[in-house]
């Protein structure tokens, strides 16, 4: 935690009651054993903050993307990638912000909570994904919600470019009203096409002489019998083969690269789209597959810091829960895990840190309670043993 306080410390933009809640309460929050809201964390303060003194701080909203500024500027020498996606939230009562009927992608339907934009910068080479920040989506803006997911990465524009140029999400996100706006800011965007994706040969071919437009097309792609002598070969493995093609994108109204994932087993296929026409087939691949890192780090934020558990019903206070939540996960992976050598052949469990926080709370609490003393070698022995019970791998 000495790491994590040293930045929290460097961030100027909080205050200095917020530095010092913040470094109290990210222990706390990422030990705490039961539901995450404020009764329970007064619980667990050893006296430090009261239940109002904790409410007080939540009432006031935390710069958390500058805390991301000062905790994971070292990535800025890594190959990096953005991602965004939108997630469910569980959540009851009338009188909660931003309470409407989302799209829950578990149950495949839409049902009354809230939603949260994550926007996250993946790192390619660890192939994980840290959160920059989580904003609530208002409720009933069904005609504007687009517009609110540019919004969200607009506000973080320099920030993202300053680690990379390219933005990877799911096939929801392949509408022109998105794509547009993401090329207007400077970025690249990965994501995956319907299977039937109106695209068109672009025709290179000799042009007739005289007057009239060029020949800009050489017919429609047929996705379920593609062209080969067109594609090109970019991947192979046992499972797949994958070919890559520049092509006109009709939604897009633009020229794009395609990756044609084709199933060796059965008839089905994948279709992958770049707006960067110049990326090699397999780096897109690899990038698209790189988005579901975001799910995984909304994943643990769910199971184990309580990203789902706010019983607040103020704006502030549920932005603060939501990113204390997200950034937890992201600052443990981190200080815990990325800085690892053999890190590759440790998988990061959430679970393992979280019982370790656990353990060390429980111990220093009978340890002060007997009387006992680090400084014998005895004690210091056994208080090691007792951090990692129940510790177990992802």
């Amino acid at each position: 935690m000495g790491l994590i306080s040293a930045r929290i410390n460097q961030v100027c933009e909080l205050t200095k009651p917020q530095k010092k809640f913040l470094g109290w309460i990210f222990e706390k929050w990422i030990m705490l054993p039961v539901r995450h809201n404020f009764l329970n964390l007064f619980r667990y303060a050893d006296g430090q903050y009261s239940e109002k003194s904790i409410r007080n701080q939540f009432s006031k909203k935390m710069n958390f993307t500058a805390l991301f500024d000062s905790s994971f500027c070292k990535l800025k020498a890594k190959e990096c990638i953005a991602a965004f996606d939108p997630s469910f939230i569980r959540k009851s009562g009338k009188k909660t912000f931003g309470k409407g009927r989302f799209w829950s992608g578990k149950d495949q339907r839409a049902k009354p909570g809230l939603e949260i934009g994550c926007l996250a910068l993946v790192d390619v080479e660890d192939e994980t994904a840290y959160s920059i920040e989580a904003v609530q989506t208002p409720g009933e803006m069904k005609n504007a919600l687009m517009d609110h997911y540019v919004g969200i990465i607009r506000n973080n524009i320099g920030r993202i470019k300053s680690f990379t140029d390219y933005l990877a999400v799911d096939g929801y996100f392949m509408k022109k009203t998105f794509i547009e706006p993401m090329l207007k800011m400077g970025l690249q965007v990965i994501t995956r096409m319907r299977p039937d994706a109106n695209l068109q040969y672009l025709y290179k071919g000799q042009q007739k002489t005289g007057r009239g437009r060029k020949r800009r097309y050489a017919g429609k792609v047929d996705m379920n019998n593609i062209d080969k002598r067109r594609w090109k070969l970019c991947y192979e493995d046992d499972h797949v083969l994958a070919f890559e093609l520049i092509v006109w994108c009709v939604t897009l109204k633009r020229e794009a690269k395609v990756i044609y994932l084709k199933h060796k087993q059965g008839s089905g296929h994948t279709v992958f789209l770049s707006t960067d026409i110049n990326m090699e087939g397999k780096k897109i691949m690899q990038y698209y597959g790189l988005r579901f890192q975001i799910e995984f780090l909304i994943r643990d934020a769910k199971q184990y810091t309580g990203l789902e558990e706010c019983q607040a019903v103020s704006e502030n206070k549920l932005y603060n829960h939501f990113n204390l939540s997200l950034m937890s996960v992201s600052l443990m992976k981190l200080t815990c895990w990325a800085s690892l050598k053999d890190k590759s052949d440790i998988p990061f469990s959430m679970r393992s840190i979280k019982t370790w926080y656990y353990n060390k709370y429980l111990t220093e609490t009978i340890f002060s309670n007997l009387g006992l003393e680090l400084n014998c070698n005895k004690i210091k022995k056994l208080y090691s043993k007792c951090l990692n019970i129940g510790a177990m791998a992802a």
